[in-house]
């Protein structure tokens, strides 16, 4: 144990560590299509759309699939077909084509997402699943703001560079992740015995049907409540992906300040991710999910007067306090909602909401911009922020019932129940 937190644990978490030092390609792609291959801002965000909508299908199979087959599978599998898809993506120039090759890449990226997050629920006690989601949140972060810096250099000499160093790096980690995971085989094994005693203990079958998990998940309404509202919260963040650098570029700057907003978001997150554990810890999932929404308005509404450089940097640095807290908060409800036997469908449900908001976002912002402009856009996304933030505040008590159930399972399957 390390820091309270299982080996298991660790060895993905330094996988996802550098393989998000290696993940910029969709960062960037808006900038590709404007400045590499020529396209108007409209073209440029239905095309990187298609990846969000892509991993639409990603996502929803993803999670049942890991719950059916196991969650290595699908994490090896779809890094590796990542990186294939990313090679056949630097050779093609076409605005048309690269749609449709991102709609697939975006369905084989997201695979191993929600098997990542039941893999983690999985393998690390219920009393420190907020620990190792707001770590795992940090490692993407650090990777996050490292990413943007290599990736602006890269495309320096080409675009094309940066679509190889991304593919080379996934394939690196997944032979790391394949040595790893055949080495600690026995200990995982015992995890997922765990999981089956669990799944008994609440009367069902570890290999029940994907059908019927996706009838639980979606039918459960504590947990689509919070993928509604997260959606309405991601298609707004997502600008910062989608509408901001389009926004950026028509105010005369490049890919230098953008890649150094990016950054500065990454490292603010780095510097306050970990030392933010102990205040989480201290509050409810509820409360600290609406500060994070009313901090990340305040960022946002901020942004709405910007117009250099240095403004978008102020915006970023208070809209980057909310996500705080958000991202790693909102999984570690999500994973405390879900039964053993569908944790991976309700991770997979869950990170729909990522997707669909990846789709929606930059078609969102690249027609607010065009249509009304980006102090518009920088207007709806706040009252956007501040009307998931009632709604969270709203649906609290559903939520605290279902975990309170899970845990009680939980409980009498003989984990810990996190309450102590």
């Amino acid at each position: 144990m390390i820091l309270g937190l299982p080996l298991l644990y660790w060895g993905l978490w330094l996988a996802i560590l550098i393989l998000w030092m290696g993940r910029f390609v969709i960062s960037f792609m808006s900038m590709y299509l404007v400045n590499d291959l020529g396209t108007d801002a409209s073209t440029a965000g239905t095309v990187v759309s298609m990846y969000g909508f892509g991993g639409i299908v990603g996502c929803l199979f993803g999670g049942a699939l890991s719950d059916r087959f196991g969650r290595e599978p699908m994490i090896v599998g779809g890094e590796l077909g990542s990186a294939a898809m990313l090679v056949g993506l630097s050779f093609i120039h076409s605005p048309e084509v690269m749609g449709a090759a991102l709609l697939v890449y975006g369905a084989i990226s997201s695979i191993p997402t929600p098997a990542i997050a039941a893999y983690i629920a999985d393998v690390v006690p219920v009393r420190a699943q907020k620990r190792a989601y707001t770590l795992q949140t940090w490692a993407v972060n650090f990777g996050f703001a490292i990413g943007p810096i290599i990736a602006n250099q890269l495309v320096k000499v080409s675009y094309a560079l940066m679509f190889y160093f991304e593919a080379a790096i996934l394939v690196a980690v997944t032979v790391m992740l394949v040595v790893f995971f055949r080495r600690m085989g026995a200990e995982r094994g015992a995890a997922s015995r765990r999981t089956d005693a669990t799944a008994r203990a609440d009367g069902t079958d570890a290999r029940v049907s994907m059908a019927a998990n996706y009838r639980r998940a979606l039918t459960d309404w504590p947990l689509m409540s919070m993928v509604l509202l997260m959606f309405g919260y991601t298609v707004a963040y997502f600008q910062m992906t989608s509408g901001l650098p389009i926004a950026m570029a028509e105010l005369g700057l490049g890919t230098d300040e953008y890649s150094m907003v990016l950054t500065i978001n990454g490292a603010i997150l780095c510097l306050l991710q970990i030392p933010a554990i102990a205040v989480f810890n201290r509050m409810s999932n509820t409360r600290v999910l609406v500060l994070g929404m009313l901090m990340t308005a305040v960022g946002y509404a901020f942004q709405i007067g910007a117009d250099s450089w240095h403004g978008f940097v102020a915006a970023a640095a208070l809209w980057t306090l909310g996500e705080l807290g958000t991202f790693p908060i909102a999984a570690t409800t999500v994973a405390s909602l879900a039964p053993a036997h569908a944790r991976g469908t309700y991770q997979g449900v869950y990170n729909l909401v990522w997707s669909m908001s990846q789709g929606m976002a930059p078609l969102v912002g690249g027609w607010v911009i065009a249509g009304f402009g980006a102090r518009f856009l920088w207007q709806a996304c706040t009252a956007m922020f501040l009307l998931v933030a009632l709604g969270l505040a709203l649906t609290k008590g559903a939520r605290e019932r279902a975990v309170a159930r899970n845990l009680h399972e939980l409980g009498e399957a003989g984990e810990p129940d996190g309450r102590g």
